[in-house]
Formats: C-alpha cells, structure tokens, sequence
C-alpha cells in the first residue's frame, strides 16, 4: 500500500501514467488515427497566412494579384480544414466514449468484487465519485486536453523550423520568453497542482457527506438536527468555495504573466521587423506572416498550455484514485483450480475456526461446528461476541484466519465463489430495497422469475395482501431504500426474494429484531417457510424466535461457551439461561 504522504505522491501519480496506457491499448487505433489527423490539421494552418503573406508582398511590389485563385486557395484550405477538423472530432469522441465505457465497467466490476473490508472503511459517495467523477476527468484528458497538447506540439515544432528560416534574429527574440514562461510554470504549477488535488478530496468529502445523511434523512429528521447538517454541509461548501478562489487565483496569475511576456516579445518583434522593412531588407508581407505565426503558433500554444495546466493537475489526482482503487488485491477470490460448487446439501462445519480483522486481535477462537443438513442453527450472545462475524465468514466475505469452513466437505476457499454464493440466502436486520418496483425487487433474486414465481414468493412471505392494496400492486415503485414501507413490510419483501432464489444454506441476521408482537408473528410464518428444508443460522437477540432451533451456539468474547437446544440450556447455569430469565421475567414471575 502507497503512502499518502508526500513522497507516496509522486509514486501514486508515476504508476497511474504508468497504468492509463495499458488500459488505452485497445484503442491503439482509434488513437493513431486522431494523431495522424492531428498531424495534418497543424500542417493545414500555416497555408491561409503563407498566402496571406504572398498577397501583402505582391502589392507591396506593385504586382498584379489574381485574387480569384487566391480565393480559391483560401477555400480550398479552409473545406480542408474544416473537414480534418470533423473527422478528428468524431474520432476522439469514438476513443473517448469507448474508454469512459471500458474504463467504468473495469471500475465497477472490480469494486463489487473486493471484499465488504473495503466498502466498510471507504464512503460510498466517495465511490461512486470515483467510477463517474474521476473516469470522466480522464476522458476530458484523452478528449480535449491531450489532443490539444499534441496540435500544439506539433504547430510549435513546424513554427520553430519557419521562424528561423525566414529570420533567426526574430525568431531568437520570439521565443527570447521561454525562460521566463519555464520559471513561472516551475514557481506556480506545483501549488496549482496541490490545489486541484485539494478541491478533488474536498469534493469527494462533500460526496460522501450528502449521500450519508440524505441516506439517513429518517434519523436526521427524527431528532430535529436538519439545521445542524445544513450548516456542517455549508461548512464543507465554504472551504471548497476558499479552495476554487485559491484555484482562480493561481490559474490567473499564470495566464496574466504569460500574456504580458506575449505582448512584450509582441512589440519587440515588430520594433525589429519594422526597423528592417524600412531598411529594405525584409519585405511587408513577410513581416505579416512572421508576426502572425509567432503570435499565433508560438504564442497561443503557450498560453493555451498554461490553460490545461489546471485540468492536467487534476487529471493526474483522478488517475491516482482510480488506480489506488484498481490496484486494491481481493483477499477473498477464487483460487486456481477451484471448482464450482455442486447443489448443496447443507452440511455446514466449523474446524477450529480461529479471525482477526486486526493483527493479533481475535474475533472468534477456534470455534468448532457441525451442522447437519436442514437443520436450525441459533447463534446467541452479546453485541461483538462474533455472531455476525461467523455469518460473514459463512459467506465468504471473509477468510479465516486460521482453520477452515467446510460445505459438504468442501473447503470454502476451494470452490468458486460464484457458484457458492448463489445457494446461499441473506435476510439481513435492516434489508436493503431498491428503487424500482415491488416485482423487480422480489424478482432481484433471480432476474427471469415469472410473474407467478414472484407472487407465490410473496404470498409464502405473507406480503401478497399488503402489495395487492397498493394502488399500482406488484408495479408500485417504493422509493429509494423502501422509504414508503414499514420495516416489517420491508422485511417480508426480502423473504419473498430470498424465497424466489431457493437457497439451500440460509442466514437470517436479527431478521425479527425491533417489531412489534402482530408484525413479528407474521414475519415468523414467512421465516418458517421460508427455513422449512434449508440449513438455516439464525441471529437473534429474541429467544422466542429461536426456541425451536436444533441446536444453539451460545458465544462470548468469540468463545463458544454453551451448544444444545433450548431445553438442555435451560437447564445449565450460564450465559442462555440468564437471557431466558431476563427476557421471560413477566412470564416466569408467579401471579
């Protein structure tokens, strides 16, 4: 992993340059064809002044100007022009859309690969930020400001061989600026740069914020703090505003002193040239076309290179957060060699199974498990005794650390995840909806369910009743995150999803939790459908839900301390016990 001081800066920014043209190979056509086009279009601009020169001198010496050819001439070159121009339009546009489109499915696809490790310590609008922010800034570079760097490159290199043919004096004196342009770019670039890298991380926190507490707007709301994120939102909005200033700042600082270094080099040239024409020596017209290239072609690459600068700056900060993103390894992948998953069955076992997500901090230790297909499965303890954590390395979002997880025998790491993944089922606390409708949610499971298929699901789930009240029925769009259900509604709409993918491993994380008494008795019968014939683990805090389990794990501190089924822990003095007393007090205290 880079740094993110200083000195790891320079590092992330070689390797973005580094990886941007592997990801530009494909279009190595498309690329070639703008240069080449490029090529001709700065060969075309010099034509229209050279006959504009022609002209000058030809009435300077008295001569007869056949301004019909001329005209054709400048027609001619200007349908030239004008064509090179579009074809060259059209072909960067090409390059550009089809690398935005590689380049966002490449990001896209890797971010849903890595590991819930990785989405847990970064913000999501900093993410999608990334993909749609940072891969368009590329774009912009590869589109706009490359291509022109490469014209100018060009005209500046033709213009130079020019300039000291016809004058090498003159051609001295115009670009006597370059070394001051090189000592003010050295002076205010790096700062330019810092800014931009500034405005970009400013912008991403701003991203992250809005998208966290908009996502959140039911807590914000409910405890009346509207105002407060207003004003720490604002607060972010000023500092992005001071750091734009500072930005406009700079970047005008740069233009003024290379327009002033322009109009000096300007008035020396035709001080000079004006000098030697009335002396005889150089003929009017070609002092019009010199000035005209030196102000046009040396002169306006330079001042159009101090433009880009800005967006360079920024270009380069996007490619070190989409590479830093790419370059992040999945921990938990297919290895080589692994195979698919056969139809589980659903023997689930534990093997001295040992996690830590920070070095020499376990979370779980050596927990040992055997689970025999079908069978229910409670896992019981505190808030951070591993309960989730035994679920997420069930589901492979983790690996152990040490030990193993076997399905039917087979090492989870040996199998691919794929494969396994899709026969296995998730009903989390607060399940997450999307926003489209009803029936594209439940059918999210398995996308060319049938309309039927999604209505048996749903009335398995006890929501069919709920969903047919509703004035649009399976095609009511339920905005974003379920906002316009209750929590048991949203509940029971992920059950008919998860019974629509028919699951053969399923895990339920405090599916129950926070309902009231009539909501959580139909939640359960849509939960006792849903677990009938499935090797079920189920997270809960409530023990009625969970008295008919065929075995319960008792966890404290990662450790698991009890194993039975209700009755056997009942009957022990520990940790079940006390739950069970605590939470059936009323029931158990005499009349």
């Amino acid at each position: 992993m880079a740094k993110s001081d200083d000195s790891g800066q320079n590092d992330y920014q070689s390797v973005g340059i580094r990886q941007l043209w592997p990801e530009l190979r494909p279009f190595r056509k498309l690329m070639l064809g703008s240069s080449f086009l490029v090529l001709l279009q700065s060969i075309f601009v010099f034509v229209p002044p050279m006959i504009l020169g022609d002209i000058v001198n030809r009435l300077q010496r008295g001569q007869a100007v056949d301004t019909v050819r001329y005209l054709i001439y400048i027609v001619v070159f200007s349908l030239a022009q004008g064509f090179l121009g579009y074809a060259l339009g059209v072909t960067i546009s090409k390059l550009g859309q089809s690398f935005l489109l590689n380049m966002r499915e490449k990001m896209l696809g890797h971010m849903q690969s890595l590991p819930l490790a990785y989405f847990e310590k970064n913000q999501t609008g900093k993410l999608v930020s990334n993909v749609i922010n940072d891969a368009g800034t590329i774009n912009q570079l590869i589109t706009g400001n490359l291509p022109t760097m490469l014209g100018d490159l060009m005209q500046l290199t033709l213009v130079t061989v020019i300039l000291f043919r016809i004058d090498w004096v003159m051609a001295l004196i115009a670009f006597s600026i370059a070394p001051l342009y090189i000592f003010n770019f050295r002076k205010t670039y790096p700062r330019l740069e810092t800014t931009s890298q500034n405005i970009r991380g400013k912008r991403d926190a701003m991203y992250g914020q809005m998208q966290e507490k908009l996502t959140g707007i039911n807590t914000v709301k409910g405890f009346g703090q509207e105002r407060f994120e207003v004003r720490m939102f604002m607060g972010t909005t000023r500092e992005l505003m001071g750091l734009n200033v500072q930005q406009g700042v700079l970047g005008g600082a740069l233009w003024t002193i290379a327009d002033a270094l322009c109009g000096i080099a300007t008035g020396m040239l035709l001080w000079y040239g004006g000098q030697k024409c009335l002396r005889g020596e150089m003929e009017a017209g070609t002092l019009v076309l010199f000035l005209i290239y030196a102000t046009g072609y040396v002169y306006g690459p330079i001042v159009r290179f101090l433009v880009v600068l800005d967006p360079i700056a920024r270009s380069q900060a996007a490619l070190n957060r989409i590479f830093r993103t790419m370059n992040v390894a999945n921990a938990v992948d297919d290895l080589p060699g692994a195979l698919p998953m056969r139809k589980i069955e659903g023997h689930v076992k534990f093997e001295d199974v040992w996690f830590e997500y920070e070095p020499n901090q376990p979370v779980l230790k050596g927990i040992e498990l055997d689970v025999l297909p079908g069978q229910t499965i409670a896992l019981v303890g505190f808030s951070g005794s591993g309960k989730t954590t035994m679920a997420a390395l069930l589901l492979r979002h983790y690996d152990p650390t040490k030990g193993r997880i076997t399905v039917d025998g087979q090492d989870l790491r040996d199998i691919q995840l794929k494969s396994y993944r899709s026969q296995v089922g998730v009903v989390a606390q607060e399940s997450i909806l999307f926003n489209t409708t009803l029936a594209e949610n439940i059918r999210y499971a398995r996308p060319d369910a049938a309309r039927a298929d999604v209505e048996a699901a749903a009335r398995a789930a006890n929501i069919h009743d709920r969903i047919v009240e509703l004035p649009d029925g399976y095609d009511t769009k339920i905005g974003e995150d379920g906002i316009t259900l209750s929590v048991g509604e949203k509940q029971r709409i992920a059950i008919a999803r998860a019974l629509l993918a028919d699951p053969r491993i399923l895990i339920l994380d405090e599916a129950t939790s926070s309902l009231d008494s009539q909501t959580e008795a139909l939640l359960q019968a849509a939960l006792d459908n849903l677990m009938r014939g499935r090797t079920s683990f189920v997270i809960a805090h409530r023990l009625s839900t969970i008295v008919d389990a065929d075995q319960i794990v008792v966890l404290e501190r990662g450790v698991v301390t009890q194993k039975g089924n209700h009755h056997e822990l009942i009957q022990q003095e520990g940790l079940y016990s006390r739950l069970y007393r605590e939470q059936f007090r009323v029931a158990l205290t005499p009349a």
